[in-house]
């Protein structure tokens, strides 16, 4: 009798028996490989924070004296805390909150307010302007830097808070992500308020935005970390040391205590630690918005 992990195969020289077991094989060796490379870029994506952390927990005597260690024989706050109150990174912090806070903001409104209109009225023009605008995001972003510095700088707006994060008001992505969601909620709930008296603006504030509740917070994410990471427009616009944000901050940092390789690591832990925190508390948000671009419109 034919063993049950056996399978007949006809062939040339008859019937030849495969093993059942062959093919559970190939799916395992497949999914070991598969799951090798994931570990395997992970560690080369974590490694660099790893290396940042544990260089700046070992403070100046344990990092002159085992400075390639991936351990820490002793964990030392010496580094973080002259960093925090001596070296101005505080100050840096409080500026990247407050330009990303106001951009996160007006953005927001801006965005939410075009992407209602190309999405639930309808006017002359709409769908090209709409094609204007995403082409405006093939745009290199080196391209628009002088035009935009110019702009600032005729207004009088240069090395101020304005002229900061006026830039980052609007975003052609911002317009796009929101329009294709705001496209998939049923016109039906809209007419239902005109019927009840609600106008164009009341319908956008008290029935939209609430079910566009994921995609506000998901370009919220996106406009955080992307204002908070900008380096190239605050290095040109500003000449104020105390206005600088993290980003510019951590360059000048760098370039005072470029003897003093732990206190550069731990002005960049704390720099980079909003930005973690933020990720990992919004990552199904951030994951979540790769695919409200996919949504038809």
């Amino acid at each position: 009798m034919m063993s049950q992990d056996a399978l007949a195969v006809p062939g040339a020289g008859g019937l030849r028996y495969r093993s059942k077991r062959a093919r559970p094989f190939g799916r395992y060796v497949k999914w070991f490989l598969l799951y090798a490379l994931l570990i395997t870029l992970a560690v080369v994506m974590i490694f660099p924070y790893y290396w940042m952390v544990v260089n700046s927990l070992k403070g100046p005597r344990g990092f002159t004296a085992n400075p390639n260690s991936l351990i820490p024989q002793t964990l030392s706050f010496e580094s973080l805390s002259y960093v925090w109150f001596q070296g101005k990174i505080a100050v840096f912090l409080k500026n990247s909150f407050l330009y990303a806070i106001i951009v996160l903001i007006a953005q927001t409104l801006i965005d939410s307010l075009a992407a209602y209109a190309f999405s639930r009225i309808e006017f002359p023009g709409r769908d090209p302007l709409f094609v204007i605008i995403l082409a405006t995001m093939m745009l290199p972003y080196s391209v628009l830097l002088i035009p935009t510095y110019l702009i600032i700088w005729r207004l009088h707006l240069a090395n101020t808070v304005a002229g900061v994060v006026i830039p980052g008001f609007a975003s052609a992505y911002g317009v796009f992500m929101l329009r294709q969601f705001f496209m998939n909620i049923p016109f039906e709930l809209e007419d239902a308020a005109r019927i009840d008296g609600c106008g164009r603006l009341r319908i956008y504030w008290q029935v939209i935005l609430p079910l566009a509740q994921p995609a506000l917070i998901t370009m919220g994410l996106f406009t955080f970390m992307g204002q908070w990471s900008d380096f190239t427009w605050p290095l040109v616009v500003l000449s104020d040391a105390k206005k600088y944000p993290i980003t510019v901050g951590l360059s000048l940092f760098r370039d005072e205590q470029w003897l003093n390789w732990d206190r550069t690591f731990a002005a960049s832990v704390i720099g980079s630690l909003p930005l973690v925190i933020l990720f990992f508390l919004g990552q199904r948000y951030i994951i979540g918005g790769i695919s409200l671009t996919g949504l038809k419109g």
